[in-house]
């Protein structure tokens, strides 16, 4: 049994001596360190980066339905062959008749247009030159409409620009503030990647403290035993804790590296750097004031903005539903020059006036009530969506109201972990001095042992629990209470 013990005891101190052999490179960082680099080379980071720049050109696009735009459009070649009827004039009649046509088109045109997003319309301006070969030994024919100007305006028709202007601001702004929350998760990640390490490196400290402290007590119980001061069933006991305690050291070795591994990949660590983490007890000092989160919630969460957005959407349905239940009309008028030659000269020569207008209406008559239910259907989606929204907020500004409240007794929390685990180490000490004497039975001492590590953890994850919360809190209000300021960002910077 004890060659047994000295195995265990030498592969758990060569063990990390050959890891560290493998791992040249060692890094320290800090909880606010690993968070930096979080933010910098997190594949989480980056994806919110590329979300938001998505949403970007989302309304940059939008904004350039504002702006003029200008197209070129042309037809390099369209030959056209085949047999179609024809009225020709023959000894003084028109006579039908089937004829070969052999024709060969091209044309080229520029057009600059505005859309008008008060009426939904759009004016353009355009100019065109084309050119006809009939093919058939008959000179070719130009026509030209140097300018021309029109308009095309829906009557009474949906106006998506105008519910455009609503929304796409408004998702922007989604948008941005999204970024910042997805940053916040993001400084979240990095606080449960770190204490997860912390918490490993912790244990295998407390485990090879464990080891060492229970291979000096099982000595001195072999010692006691022989003299017939404690029984067999008391030694069993002492040598089953450094057993116990020498397999917690292995495993949480292992389970060290597994961590260690889990945030280099987090942190986008490319070599196996040896990452050793410095705790620090240090947390700001802070009461939040609950009334004035939640009006910071309100006012900043881009879940505020989301349910928003969806009553707005929910309108915008019901207004193009509506729209497209009554009848129908498009106007188009066109005025310009045109003209047409046998050369380009010719086809330029004092331009003719070209005038079109055209007004169309489509009314329905008869649809068996397919318009009236999808209003209906509009109508009602309208109302859920509201009410939704309205729950939503309750369940929001309540879960808002908890997590402030949560947060605000963590400083207390912190102060009970560390009192515990100061009078549990001390317990400990004394216990394991009284074991030492000869005053103690070994129940006792596991007691204290076992209360002792308990105190460690508990204490390392009142700190974990606090920059949870801590996090959080900025998350929902994204707003920075050390410096009383709100979260900034540039976003210049995300899209270059």
């Amino acid at each position: 049994m004890r060659k047994s013990v000295v195995s265990l005891i030498i592969i758990s101190l060569i063990f990390p001596v050959l890891l560290s052999a493998q791992e040249s490179q060692v890094r320290q960082l800090d909880l606010q360190e690993v968070i930096k680099l979080a933010q910098e080379n997190s594949l989480d980071a980056i994806l919110a980066k590329h979300r938001f720049r998505s949403s970007y050109w989302s309304f940059r696009s939008y904004q350039a339905n504002y702006l003029p735009s200008v197209s070129l459009q042309t037809d390099i070649v369209d030959l056209s062959r085949s047999i179609v009827k024809d009225v020709v004039l023959e000894n003084g009649e028109w006579v039908t008749k089937y004829a070969p046509s052999n024709r060969l088109n091209s044309s080229v045109s520029l057009e600059a247009s505005q859309n008008i997003p008060i009426t939904g319309g759009r004016v353009y301006v355009s100019s065109e030159l084309g050119r006809l070969d009939l093919l058939n030994n008959d000179p070719a024919s130009l026509m030209s409409t140097p300018v021309s100007i029109g308009l095309v305006q829906p009557l009474f028709a949906f106006n998506k620009f105008k519910w455009q202007k609503k929304i796409e601001p408004k998702k922007f702004e989604e948008a941005k503030k999204s970024y910042l929350s997805n940053m916040e998760d993001v400084n979240l990640k990095a606080v449960r990647y770190f204490y997860d390490l912390a918490l490993a490196q912790m244990n295998v400290k407390t485990s090879k403290f464990n080891v060492a402290n229970n291979d000096t007590l099982y000595q001195i119980a072999k010692g006691r035993f022989e003299l017939g001061m404690i029984d067999q069933g008391d030694l069993m006991q002492m040598e089953l804790n450094l057993l116990t305690s020498t397999d917690n050291l292995n495993k949480g070795i292992l389970d060290l590296e597994v961590k260690r591994s889990n945030l280099r990949t987090f942190l986008g660590f490319i070599d196996k750097i040896n990452l050793e983490l410095v705790t620090t007890l240090d947390v700001p000092k802070l009461k939040v004031d609950v009334e004035k989160a939640i009006s910071l919630a309100r006012e900043n969460n881009p879940q505020m903005l989301s349910m928003e957005r969806s009553i707005l959407e929910a309108q915008q349905n019901l207004a193009q539903v509506q729209s497209n239940s009554r009848f129908q009309a498009n106007l188009m008028a066109q005025y310009g020059l045109t003209q047409r030659g046998s050369d380009l000269a010719a086809a330029y020569l004092k331009p003719l006036e070209s005038q079109r207008l055209n007004i169309g209406v489509t009314i329905p008559i008869l649809d068996w009530g397919m318009r009236k239910g999808q209003v209906k259907m509009a109508t009602s989606t309208l109302a859920v969506a509201k009410v939704n929204v309205e729950q939503q907020k309750i369940d929001f500004e309540q879960q808002v109201f908890l997590d402030i409240m949560q947060f605000n007794m963590q400083d207390e929390q912190l102060i009970l972990a560390a009192k515990t685990d100061t009078i549990s180490r001390t317990r400990y000490d004394i216990t394991k001095q009284k074991f030492m004497l000869g005053s103690l039975d070994v129940l006792k001492l596991n007691d204290a042992l076992s209360q002792k590590d308990r105190a460690i953890t508990n204490y390392m994850s009142a700190l974990r629990t606090y920059w949870n919360y801590f996090f959080n809190v900025r998350k929902t209000t994204l707003w920075d209470f050390e410096k009383n300021a709100p979260l900034e960002q540039n976003y210049d910077d995300l899209i270059k």
